[in-house]
C-alpha cells in the first residue's frame, strides 16, 4: 500500500501523521513498483507512517520564464544523458511494464524535459512546468492509450502524472483540478495508492474557490481513501461552513489535519471541543491541540 499522504491505521487508532516525509516514502514505493511489483514491502509502508522531517525552512523557488517566454531547462540528479540516451536504455526499462512508456519518454524529452518514467522525474523534479500539459493530456486518455484492465503498469503510469499535476505553476488550474476531482470520482474506483495521490495533488492546487468540489469529494470518497488533505485545505477557506465541515472530522482518526485546519482558520468557539485532545495518546494530536488553546479564542 502506497501513501501520498498518510492514511489511517486499519485499527482505526489515531495514526502519527505524514507530511512531506510521506512523499519520501511514496518516492520508494513507485522505486518498488518500477523495478520489481507493485506490491510495497509492508516495512517501508511501517517507515512512511513513522518517519518525521524538519520542515524547510524556506520554500524552494518556483521556475521563470526566460527572456523568448520558455521555461528553463529540467535538470536533476540522475537524469538521462547523452545526445542518444533514449537509444541507450538502461536493461530494466522495457516498454509496457512497470510504469515505463516510451511515448511519454519521447514526449517529455521533446518538451525540454528528460526522464525514463513521469515517477522517476517526481520523485527528483518539483516544479516542471512545461510538463503540465503532456501530464494533463495521458491522465486525460490514460485508458484509450493504455487499454484494458487496470494493471500494475497503468496504475504506476496513472499514479506518475497525478503526481507530475502536483506543481506550484498548477495551482488554480481549471482542466487539472477537475481532472483530479474526476478521477476521485471514477467508478469504479481508481486503486488507492492512485486515489490518496490525487486526494494529495488536488489538495495543494485548489484555491479557496474550489471549496464546493472539495467539501462534495470529502463525502463522496470510500472511507479507505485518505482525506486529510482535504481537511486540512478547509483551514484556507477560513469560512463558518468550512469550519463547520473541519468539526465533523475531529472526532475521528483524521484528528491531528483537523486540529491544523482550525487553528489555520482562527477558529472561533471550539476551545472546548478541543480540550479533550490535550491528553490524546498520540504525541502530536497533544501538540496541536495546545497550540490551538494557545491561539484560538472562545
Amino acid at each position: 500500500m502506497t501513501e501520498c499522504d498518510g492514511t489511517p491505521h486499519s485499527s482505526g487508532v489515531q495514526r502519527e501523521p505524514v507530511r512531506n516525509d510521506v512523499i519520501s516514502a511514496l518516492r520508494q514505493a513507485v522505486a518498488a513498483i518500477e523495478a520489481t511489483s507493485t506490491e510495497l514491502p509492508r516495512d517501508r509502508v511501517a517507515a512512511a507512517r513513522a518517519v518525521r522531517r524538519t520542515p524547510p525552512t524556506r520554500r524552494p523557488s518556483t521556475p521563470k520564464r526566460m527572456p523568448d517566454g520558455t521555461w528553463p531547462p529540467v535538470t536533476y540528479q540522475g537524469m538521462p544523458e547523452g545526445d542518444d540516451w533514449m537509444n541507450n536504455l538502461p536493461a530494466w526499462y522495457h516498454h509496457g511494464e512497470r510504469g515505463f512508456d516510451r511515448r511519454i519518454m519521447e514526449e517529455l524529452a521533446a518538451a525540454g524535459v528528460p526522464c525514463y518514467t513521469v515517477n522517476q522525474l517526481a520523485d527528483h523534479v518539483r516544479f516542471v512546468p512545461q510538463g503540465i500539459p503532456i501530464f494533463l493530456d495521458w491522465l486525460t486518455h490514460l485508458e484509450e492509450r493504455i487499454p484494458g484492465p487496470e494493471t500494475d503498469h497503468r496504475n504506476a503510469v496513472r499514479i506518475g502524472l497525478i503526481r507530475g499535476l502536483d506543481d506550484i505553476a498548477n495551482r488554480g488550474n481549471r482542466e487539472s483540478i477537475d481532472l483530479l476531482a474526476a478521477q476521485l470520482r471514477r467508478r469504479p474506483p481508481i486503486p488507492r495508492r492512485a486515489a490518496d495521490c490525487a486526494q494529495f495533488a488536488l489538495a495543494r492546487i485548489a484555491t479557496v474557490k474550489d471549496f464546493p468540489t472539495i467539501a462534495a469529494l470529502l463525502v463522496e470518497m470510500p472511507p479507505e481513501v485518505a482525506r486529510g488533505d482535504f481537511i486540512e485545505y478547509m483551514g484556507r477557506v477560513k469560512t463558518p461552513e468550512a469550519q463547520e465541515i473541519v468539526l465533523t472530522w475531529l472526532d475521528t482518526e483524521w484528528t491531528w489535519f483537523a486540529l491544523r485546519a482550525l487553528i489555520a482558520m482562527k477558529a472561533r468557539g471550539v476551545r472546548e471541543r478541543i480540550a479533550p485532545y490535550v491528553d490524546d495518546a498520540n504525541s502530536d494530536v497533544r501538540k496541536y491541540a495546545k497550540r490551538a488553546l494557545e491561539r484560538l479564542a472562545d
